[in-house]
């Protein structure tokens, strides 16, 4: 990626500090929802660190400064700059790496912990500077006395940090929030924006009685104005907190207080507190749960949730704060979206502990906070879902990464070494701008904690005992909570990976040295194959372990667990791996099969008769376990014969290499394989996850049988024993989805049985039939719960029987598709009048049309985008545009759609929304229009124009890193080839009848390639010197 060149502000604090601030208060005096403004003032109390102190700096950004005043005198003078205005100035260079040279520049410029300097300066009168020498003088031992910074400012309509919704223009509806990420409070209030500058707070609003003010801190006082029209709110933060950490909404709020804690509340925009209520009802059971373990309450005392809309992410945290997505709001009859919302807020209160109180002392050690943060996570996990949720989650993540790091090399966690850079650059910057969200695009953010989470479950199995890893947890929030003096400590919040380890070290006694070398100062992934022969003379298994690291990154060394299950019992080995090939011996503690057992001991201590009939009667082993506690950063191949899988899968209990066998048992598509993954799939005390896989790969091996007894009525056969109805298996029983797992399998058998496919990779009639009656005869009348997700699979289902070609092999198959193309515009059009769970079905019969355009199966008038643009305005849901969206770049990559292309970069560039503005962004990079270097219509100069324009001047930093990662994705880290080169200002190709120009302020080729045809008409009697009039114009 083009970014980790450097990623990571240090934000510990300097020696060479003129001054600190002890406290801040933020007074919004007027809060406008049609102009989308707010104004107000902010006060600083400000404490000398030296003796002269001519300038103050504060970060203050996209804010209008009124008047600046210092110690009582007014009209101070001040500079306000902001460096992001225009980036790059240079109009000849369209180069990514001059770019995010300038970028980091421009970064470093107005950095508190470089250089004290800011985007306002303040010049200190005269009068105060004499008053600061002359106490110094006087008592050069005390302590200097403070100053009082006050800025008048304003903010109108914000692209980013402050965020307002006003949907379809109805005040009434509307609220504002913030939206902060590290070292972007400066959009928001004046301030000095570092972690490490902490201070006490106080943040006064004064609002119409009609809206209702959330903020950090707890409140303190509630009034209501003489006139009865305005009240104000004062909040207050005793606990030294960075200006990251400050948030509020301000809005037409509903709220509901925790009924177990009298310091909890919940709020929500009017009309849904119904949804508010059971979606928070279940986190009376998540705070015993964070407190019990870290033998501490909420750190900020009160502790308040909003949900707000159009946030980009699932939440955010502030200090005693956290906004959250309206879109993790559900009501009781909403099944599918528990996990999600019940995720995201236990990660949200953990937030609270590691991200807000203590936060990392540079970007250089966010790992740290992430991980520790996902260590609670997990705690919450295993609570609340279960052991078999939580380490299947734990799976999930690592596949993840690891499919990421296939792709692209992921940076270190933490870089050691200053000029240190992955992948692309090098620099003495690298270090400060590690994992810096200025420089870094979301999802590789998300990747790099995920990243961390697993890492730091290592650490947790390192040190040997669970407790020790609390035992750190609490040492940390004690260091944080208090100092000698006994007041709160600002300094000991920011934690550093190594005041980490000299913590482990204090607790545990043991060095990780060896272990953060490996595993947080390098990359990397790996991928281990691991095969077995067994050796009857010696009752031994021959194992073999073949590691291949990616990227050519250093290989994984240490201990590796291998579980094998004989006839006798579960027993685990420790093999040492040092090479990248290793050959060891595992010795079998049972005898071979001669004397059968009926029943065999499992690790759980469970005994369970197992068929050993059709296995090495010589082999005590029946399966084995490589890794099975996920402690290797690997994604682990076992190659074992298909009747161990199947019997793992079988009566195996760690749900991992069930799911594993699963996968696995495809590459036998024998009968016996069919039969045992049906017998898992109608197993109800089988994990819900295996179950589900299990169904996939009975698809797959139908596909890959290549047996025409073997087809689409297996499956069928096992659904209408499922869920066929009691008096006819044909016909599907009424919706019942009481049983959740039953439900979800459910869902995933409508787009299994549309993927299945003949010997000769063909859908076949059945399918389709199968599918058009499930969604003609779905009934839901008597079902307490939303049938919209089994209606979106089904119409999934059928999306996969579009078949690629219009052939005579197809035509009946394209002709049950087109029959049910009037039932799919019939949902589309009922899910607006009744709209479903965030218009989840129109989404998908969005999808089943792009199919048919895609495939060219539809009408030649129907054949363009237009149906995808109609679905991008403001008033369709946030899911609905996003799936425009998606599928309109999708359109765009097949047809070379530049109109479209210009649709989709306006919403990048003027859309209200800022998820729609970086989705947009995050599709054009995902599914990029072209390669690098690669000849294409869309590769122009025009485009490359208005990317380095939006990239250079569109201050929201969120979407600036989306778009640099488009840059770098089209482009690569050089020049573009369509741009034309420095000597020359115009460049015509005579043949192609085009032109191109490297003058600003000339974007399109198309203009030059115009005037060059309408030129070019004269005819052949035109005297010669009229041709070189016309000839000289053109040049000119």
């Amino acid at each position: 990626h083009y970014f980790i060149q450097s990623n990571l502000r240090m934000s510990s604090g300097r020696s060479d500090e003129d001054y600190e601030v002890l406290h801040q208060i933020v007074s919004i005096s007027s809060v406008n929802f049609a102009r989308k403004s707010l104004s107000g003032y902010t006060e600083l109390t400000i404490r000398p660190l030296s003796d002269v102190i001519t300038f103050i700096s504060l970060n203050c950004q996209q804010t209008k400064i009124y008047n600046v005043t210092v110690d009582d005198v007014p009209d101070v003078k001040f500079t306000h700059d902001d460096p992001f205005h225009q980036i790059c100035n240079d109009p000849s260079k369209r180069k990514l790496d001059y770019f995010l040279t300038k970028y980091q520049q421009a970064i470093l410029k107005n950095d508190y912990d470089f250089k004290n300097q800011g985007e306002l300066k303040i010049e200190v009168p005269k009068e105060t500077q004499t008053k600061l020498t002359s106490a110094h003088l006087s008592s050069p031992g005390t302590a200097k006395p403070t100053l009082k910074v006050r800025v008048e400012f304003d903010i109108e309509d914000p692209i980013c940090g402050i965020h307002f919704h006003v949907p379809n223009n109805d005040i009434s509806k509307s609220h504002l929030y913030t939206s902060q990420f590290a070292n972007s409070a400066r959009y928001c209030f004046p301030c000095i924006d570092s972690a490490s500058a902490r201070c006490h707070w106080q943040l006064e609003f004064s609002v119409n009685t009609n809206l209702t003010v959330i903020s950090s801190g707890k409140l303190s006082e509630y009034n209501l104005s003489s006139d009865e029209k305005h009240k104000a709110y004062i909040y207050k933060l005793d606990t030294p907190t960075a200006a990251t950490g400050i948030g509020f909404a301000i809005g037409n709020f509903e709220v509901i207080p925790e009924p177990t804690r009298n310091n909890v509340a919940y709020f929500c925009p009017p009309g849904l507190v119904p949804l508010l209520q059971h979606t928070t009802e279940f986190l009376q059971r998540v705070y015993p749960i964070y407190v019990d373990y870290m033998n501490m309450s909420l750190p900020f005392g009160d502790y308040k949730i909003v949900f707000v809309d159009e946030m980009l992410g699932d939440y955010q945290s502030f200090a005693s704060l956290t906004t959250a997505s309206i879109n993790l709001l559900h009501s009781a009859r909403i099944i599918d979206q528990t996990l999600q919302t019940r995720r995201a807020l236990g990660m949200a209160i953990a937030s609270q502990y590691f991200g807000v109180f203590i936060v990392p002392e540079s970007y250089n050690d966010t790992w740290l906070v992430m991980g520790i943060k996902n260590i609670l996570f997990l705690l919450f996990m295993k609570t609340i879902f279960g052991n078999n949720e939580c380490r299947f989650w734990v799976y999930q993540q690592m596949i993840k990464v690891y499919e990421a790091e296939c792709v692209e090399l992921l940076p270190p966690l933490h870089l050691v070494e200053k000029s240190q850079s992955y992948p692309l650059t090098s620099g003495n910057n690298a270090q400060i701008f590690h994992m810096d969200p200025m420089l870094t695009p979301p999802h590789i953010l998300h990747l790099l904690e995920l990243k961390s989470m697993l890492v730091m479950r290592i650490v947790e199995h390192r040190l040997g005992n669970k407790e020790l890893i609390q035992q750190v947890i609490k040492k940390l929030l004690s260091l944080a909570w208090i100092n000698p003096s006994g007041g709160s400590s600002s300094i000991n919040a920011l934690l550093s990976t190594q005041d980490f380890l000299k913590t482990v070290q204090v607790v545990s006694g043991k060095d990780m040295s060896d272990f953060m070398s490996r595993y947080v100062y390098q990359p990397g992934f790996t991928a281990l194959n691991f095969s077995f022969a067994f050796n009857r003379k010696r009752n031994v298994a021959d194992v073999t372990i073949k590691q291949n690291t990616l990227h050519d990154c250093e290989k994984y060394v240490g201990q590796l667990t291998v579980t094998v299950q004989e006839v006798d019992g579960s027993f685990s080995n420790l093999l040492q791996v040092e090479k990248t090939d290793v050959l060891q011996e595992l010795n079998c503690q049972s005898k071979s099969r001669k004397n059968k057992k009926k029943k065999i001991p499992l690790f759980t201590g469970e005994e369970v008769e197992i068929d050993v009939s059709h296995s090495d009667q010589d082999s005590p082993v029946i399966w084995l376990r490589v890794d099975p506690d996920l402690l290797w950063l690997s994604k682990t191949t076992v190659q074992m014969p298909d009747y161990m899988w199947q019997a793992l899968l079988l009566h195996e209990r760690d749900v991992v290499y069930q799911h594993k066998a699963a996968e696995v048992l495809p590459m036998y598509p024998t009968q016996a394989t069919i039969n045992t993954l049906s017998s898992v799939l109608l197993n109800e005390k089988c994990y819900y996850q295996v179950r589900i896989q299990a169904l996939y790969s009975i698809g797959k091996c139908i596909t890959l049988a290549g047996d025409p007894t073997v087809n689409e009525e297996v499956l069928i056969s096992l659904y209408r024993k499922l869920y066929g109805s009691v008096d006819n298996e044909k016909f599907t029983k009424m919706n019942d989805f009481s049983d959740f797992p039953l439900y979800l399998l459910q869902q995933e058998f409508m787009k299994t049985v549309g993927q299945i496919k003949d010997q000769a990779g063909l859908t076949t009639p059945r399918v389709v039939q199968f599918l058009y009656q499930q969604l003609y005869y779905n009934d839901n009348q008597n079902n307490a719960f939303d049938d919209s997700n089994l209606v979106v699979a089904i119409i999934e289902g059928l999306t996969h029987t579009v078949p690629k070609k219009a052939d005579f092999k197809q035509e009946q198959v394209l002709k049950l598709v087109k029959q049910v193309l009037p039932k799919i515009v019939c949902y589309l059009n009922v899910d607006k009048k009744m709209p479903s769970y965030k218009q989840i079905v129109s989404c998908a019969c969005l999808r089943f049309i792009s199919k048919l355009i895609q495939y060219g199966h539809i009408m030649d008038n129907l054949k363009d985008s237009s149906i995808f643009s109609a679905h991008l305005k403001h008033g369709q849901s946030l899911h609905v545009r996003r799936t425009a969206i998606e599928l309109l770049v999708e359109f765009i990559k097949k047809e070379n759609s530049e109109r479209d292309l210009n649709t989709v970069l306006s919403l990048v560039e003027f859309d209200t929304s800022p998820v729609i503005r970086c989705f947009a962004a995050e599709q054009l990079y995902l599914l990029p229009l072209f390669s690098k270097h690669e000849e294409c219509y869309l590769n122009n100069l025009h485009l490359v124009e208005r990317l380095w324009r939006l990239l250079n001047q569109h201050p929201d930093f969120n979407l600036r890193c989306c778009l640099a990662q488009l840059y770098y994705t089209l482009y690569g880290r050089s020049t573009p080839t369509c741009v034309p080169t420095n000597n020359c200002a115009v460049v015509i190709d005579l043949k192609g009848q085009t032109a191109r120009s490297n003058v600003p302020g000339i974007p399109s080729a198309l203009k030059f390639s115009a005037k060059f045809d309408d030129d070019r008409k004269y005819s052949s009697d035109d005297s010669s010197s009229s041709r070189k009039k016309k000839k000289h114009k053109f040049s000119s």
